[in-house]
């Protein structure tokens, strides 16, 4: 049996294939997101499985929240938000000088208005500042679109969780053409890395599985490490 261990930063993840399938994908998407995921439907999967990834594989300097001041635009267009959010990335890039990296995860609100949340890197400091309650802002997002708020992202891993398990219950309950619109990242983010595969005769009990495959991830190259010589000695 197939298996292949990936680096996702400071993750690893082993899969394990059990077979030939034309969908690996959406399998390994639904085993990413273990117990009750086969519930959901497989676009859901796959888009929480590479947030995941992104999130994990890149460096962030702030988990950020992005809200829209109805007198400056259109809370409900989600489509002219993101179209005008593009040109603002891209003055803003312009404007300060940096490679502005994000990952954003539109959310509606009760009334069916727009707001996104997600992770971004590369900020420049000149843009930020504090404001009358001593958190972070950023007048230039604010003055074109509406309330910013962002907080330094001090654990990588610990955020990457976070933001995989909020997105899911985030894009279970909108009502977005989730194939189209379920998450927006700007361009050259890495992703998962495979480092290893090989077969193995059976797969662990300790590992997740479906119908089509098994996968584990490890915080650390030793408990990696212990993984597998367990699983080759067994």
């Amino acid at each position: 049996m197939l298996y292949k261990i990936f680096k996702l930063g400071e993750v690893f993840k082993v899969v394990f294939y059990k077979g030939d399938s034309d969908n690996k994908s959406d399998y390994i998407a639904l085993a990413d997101e273990e117990q009750n995921t086969e519930k959901l439907d497989n676009n859901l999967c796959r888009a929480r499985s590479r947030i995941r990834e992104l999130a994990l594989c890149n460096d962030w300097s702030h988990f950020v929240t992005l809200s829209l001041n109805g007198e400056k635009i259109d809370r409900y267009d989600l489509d002219g938000y993101v179209k005008k959010l593009g040109q603002w990335i891209n003055n803003y890039t312009k404007k300060y000088g940096v490679k502005l990296k994000y990952l954003l995860i539109p959310e509606q609100h009760k009334d069916g208005a727009w707001h996104m949340h997600g992770l971004m890197n590369d900020i420049s400091p000149d843009s930020l500042n504090k404001n009358e309650h001593g958190y972070l802002d950023m007048p230039y997002y604010k003055d074109r679109f509406g309330y910013i708020s962002l907080s330094p992202v001090k654990d990588g891993k610990r955020i990457a969780s976070y933001i995989t398990k909020y997105v899911a219950k985030a894009l279970q309950a909108t009502s977005i053409e989730l194939c189209k619109h379920s998450f927006y990242h700007s361009r050259g983010l890495k992703g998962a890395e495979l480092i290893h595969e090989d077969y193995a005769a059976t797969i662990p009990d300790t590992v997740w599985t479906n119908d089509f495959v098994g996968i584990q991830f490890f915080d650390s190259q030793e408990e990696l490490t212990k993984f597998i010589t367990g699983m080759v000695t067994a």
